[in-house]
């Protein structure tokens, strides 16, 4: 049976409890340290609770910011300086945040940055917004009306190189080889297998498959 007790009438049960225990009366001696014990296992599973909510209302409103830094990272370490338009999947996004990828998706769904876009994966698709997706992308394409959060403007890929990028397009099919602009790919060819806005999915001959910027592709 569990009875709710106001605190000061449990501060003055304490106190009958130390007076008698000083008394050297056992059983209120007992009584004490069994209370003082339960008093401290409640207050430390109240501090995590309250640790673990302020942790999730940080997430919710720093998500986009948390999301950007998150996304930009990853696709770093798999493509290097010309990160931008590199899809990376929602399962390494909620992982790397800590998250379970279903409250991920449930974030997403708040979120809104002019230069997101989701992706739809052959396999399994989450449901955004009435969307099907299992991974996203940022986009530093001048014509988006958006800046992606933050607004940064990278240095390799100034003015000129976007606007380059947006001259060429290719499509599902088109012959292509990978020129300077991406160093570990140059001279490789294959086809193209998606086009994701102003990026492709390539297949390379070697059997590769690179997510490739349109600026770092050559018609063949």
């Amino acid at each position: 049976m569990t009875v709710n007790v106001s605190e000061s009438l449990f501060e003055q049960i304490l106190e009958y409890l130390r007076a008698r225990t000083e008394s050297s009366d056992r059983i209120a001696e007992n009584l004490l340290k069994t209370l003082e014990i339960l008093t401290s296992s409640s207050k430390s599973v109240n501090s995590v609770s309250r640790s673990n909510s302020d942790r999730v209302d940080d997430l919710v409103s720093q998500f986009g910011q948390k999301l950007f830094d998150v996304w930009k990272e990853l696709a770093d370490l798999q493509v290097g300086e010309n990160y931008w338009s590199y899809p990376v999947m929602f399962e390494d996004l909620a992982e790397t945040m800590e998250i379970s990828v279903d409250r991920f998706v449930q974030y997403l769904a708040n979120v809104q940055i002019g230069s997101l876009q989701l992706i739809q994966g052959r396999g399994y698709n989450y449901q955004v917004n009435g969307q099907q997706a299992a991974s996203l992308t940022f986009h530093s394409a001048p014509t988006l009306k958006k800046a992606a959060i933050p607004n940064i403007n990278d240095k390799k890929q100034d003015a000129g190189t976007d606007n380059k990028s947006l001259s060429q397009t290719f499509k599902v099919g088109d012959r292509v080889c990978v020129n300077a602009n991406r160093q570990q790919y140059a001279n490789h060819k294959g086809v193209v297998e998606q086009v994701i806005s102003v990026s492709c999915r390539v297949k390379l001959d070697n059997g590769w498959t690179a997510f490739l910027p349109n600026h770092c592709l050559d018609h063949i």
